[in-house]
């Protein structure tokens, strides 16, 4: 029988019956125990084709819970193993690094934010694209300018447990964070965002979450 997966927590902690519930198709939630780590997971029932945006929405909805009891590293949607050996299988075989990842999302949270360029800010590029040396000019402009915002939303990493950081995803978008936020200071974080925002002539923040942290489960079954 495949199990849907939801996310690794560590077992045996004070209040882990918390990891209840129901997830997709209404099916219970149960703990696969591995040492010192367990699996949440509920039997596979496969669901409808056409009813995947819903399902997505429902496992979205079933991590958060998940989250809210404790700490969790989460799966994505779509992570499906074909039975329990095979998610035992997975705990010992990766043991060591899903705990570590485990411990180090106890507590935090994640937020994201964006950068995008102010309109009138005079450093997006024109309506007509350039060509030739001329476009690369452009985007090692653009590139330059992305950079300089980076360092300025350098307070908020100092308020983050890490964090991952792309530099001009976009030509509209110099800088795309996601932070790892411990929940007692997620409101300074995002009182500090909106420093930033005030004081940033070209640019506008918009801060997302908190949610999942899906940025920091790097290597997480999925």
């Amino acid at each position: 029988m495949s199990l849907v997966l939801y996310g690794v927590v560590e077992a045996g902690l004070p209040g882990d019956h918390v990891f209840a519930g129901v997830g997709l198709d209404d099916e219970p939630l149960r703990s696969v125990v591995e040492g010192a780590l367990a699996a949440i997971v509920s039997r596979d029932t496969g669901g409808e084709p056409d009813s995947e945006p819903e399902r997505e929405r429902d496992y979205e909805r079933t991590v958060r819970r998940l989250m809210d009891a404790g700490a969790i590293l989460p799966a994505r949607f779509g992570s499906v193993l074909a039975d329990e050996g095979a998610v035992r299988g997975l705990l010992r075989r990766r043991h060591r690094d899903l705990l570590s990842r485990v411990q180090r999302v106890r507590g935090a949270v994640e937020l994201a934010l964006r950068a995008t360029w102010r309109a009138g800010a005079g450093i997006m590029p024109g309506a007509r694209p350039p060509s030739g040396t001329s476009f690369l000019r452009e985007r090692l402009e653009l590139r330059q300018s992305a950079r300089q915002v980076a360092s300025e939303l350098d307070p908020l990493t100092a308020l983050s447990l890490s964090s991952h950081r792309t530099i001009f995803p976009t030509p509209d978008q110099p800088v795309l964070d996601a932070y790892l936020v411990d929940r007692d200071r997620v409101r300074e974080f995002v009182a500090m965002v909106a420093v930033l925002d005030d004081s940033l002539d070209d640019v506008e923040l918009t801060c997302t979450g908190p949610g999942p942290p899906y940025s920091f489960a790097e290597g997480a079954p999925v």
